[in-house]
């Protein structure tokens, strides 16, 4: 709820926020939001209102990690990046609260070349709202559909662990080297599983920082 709060409030429509909350391969989430009719009535505000001090403290929450595991510059700062709607609002709390940071690192992306239409439209929506391009990259040595199937085969018959190394691990190891990586971001939740799991927000031994786990 609070992930769709914060879309809506950094100017996100309906029809992105949809997309926003696809995967590659599968919809996690359909739904259909309009906008009203007129102003927010009595009741609706005291609603919102209410709301209000726990996105807050996520947010303060939020900002003293940040301060307290990144540099300043962002150097050697890599985000990795699905376009799912807790990964866009991380750019956006970073683009408002900490823009030379946002500006200094990297954000991975994967293009499968499997990915929805959708997810494409939302990744450039994304990039061009906060002035942030992402680092994109593809499986080795193919640029198109055809081409992929025509050195790895159809997704459809491939086994699964295949698929996942040569469209999304070899291409993500390749953009961690390319970025020279010292941190890593991720936007890990810790109500992702189906029960609520224990995660960490920083991860010392493997240098990485969750700083959208309490976020619902």
């Amino acid at each position: 709820l609070s992930i769709s709060f914060f879309l809506l409030g950094f100017g996100c429509s309906a029809d992105r926020l949809t997309n926003m909350l696809s995967v590659p391969g599968r919809t996690i989430l359909r739904i259909t939001v309009r906008a009203p009719a007129a102003a927010l009535s009595p009741q609706q505000q005291r609603y919102f209102a209410a709301l209000s001090p726990a996105l807050q403290g996520k947010v303060d929450g939020f900002k003293g990690e940040i301060e307290k595991y990144l540099p300043a510059d962002g150097k050697k700062v890599v985000f990795a990046t699905a376009w799912l709607a807790t990964d866009n609002v991380f750019v956006a709390l970073m683009h408002k609260h900490f823009p030379t940071a946002l500006s200094g690192m990297n954000l991975v992306a994967i293009d499968t070349l499997h990915l929805f239409p959708s997810t494409l439209v939302c990744a450039k929506q994304v990039e061009e709202k906060y002035g942030k391009k992402g680092l994109w990259k593809m499986p080795a040595d193919v640029t198109s559909l055809d081409e992929f199937i025509a050195q790895y085969g159809d997704c459809e018959e491939m086994d699964s662990a295949d698929f996942d190394f040569v469209s999304k691990v070899e291409p993500f190891q390749r953009a961690l080297a390319e970025c020279n990586k010292d941190i890593l971001i991720t936007g890990r939740r810790m109500d992702q599983a189906a029960q609520r799991i224990s995660l960490d927000v920083w991860e010392e031994g493997k240098r990485t920082l969750n700083p959208m786990a309490s976020f619902s």
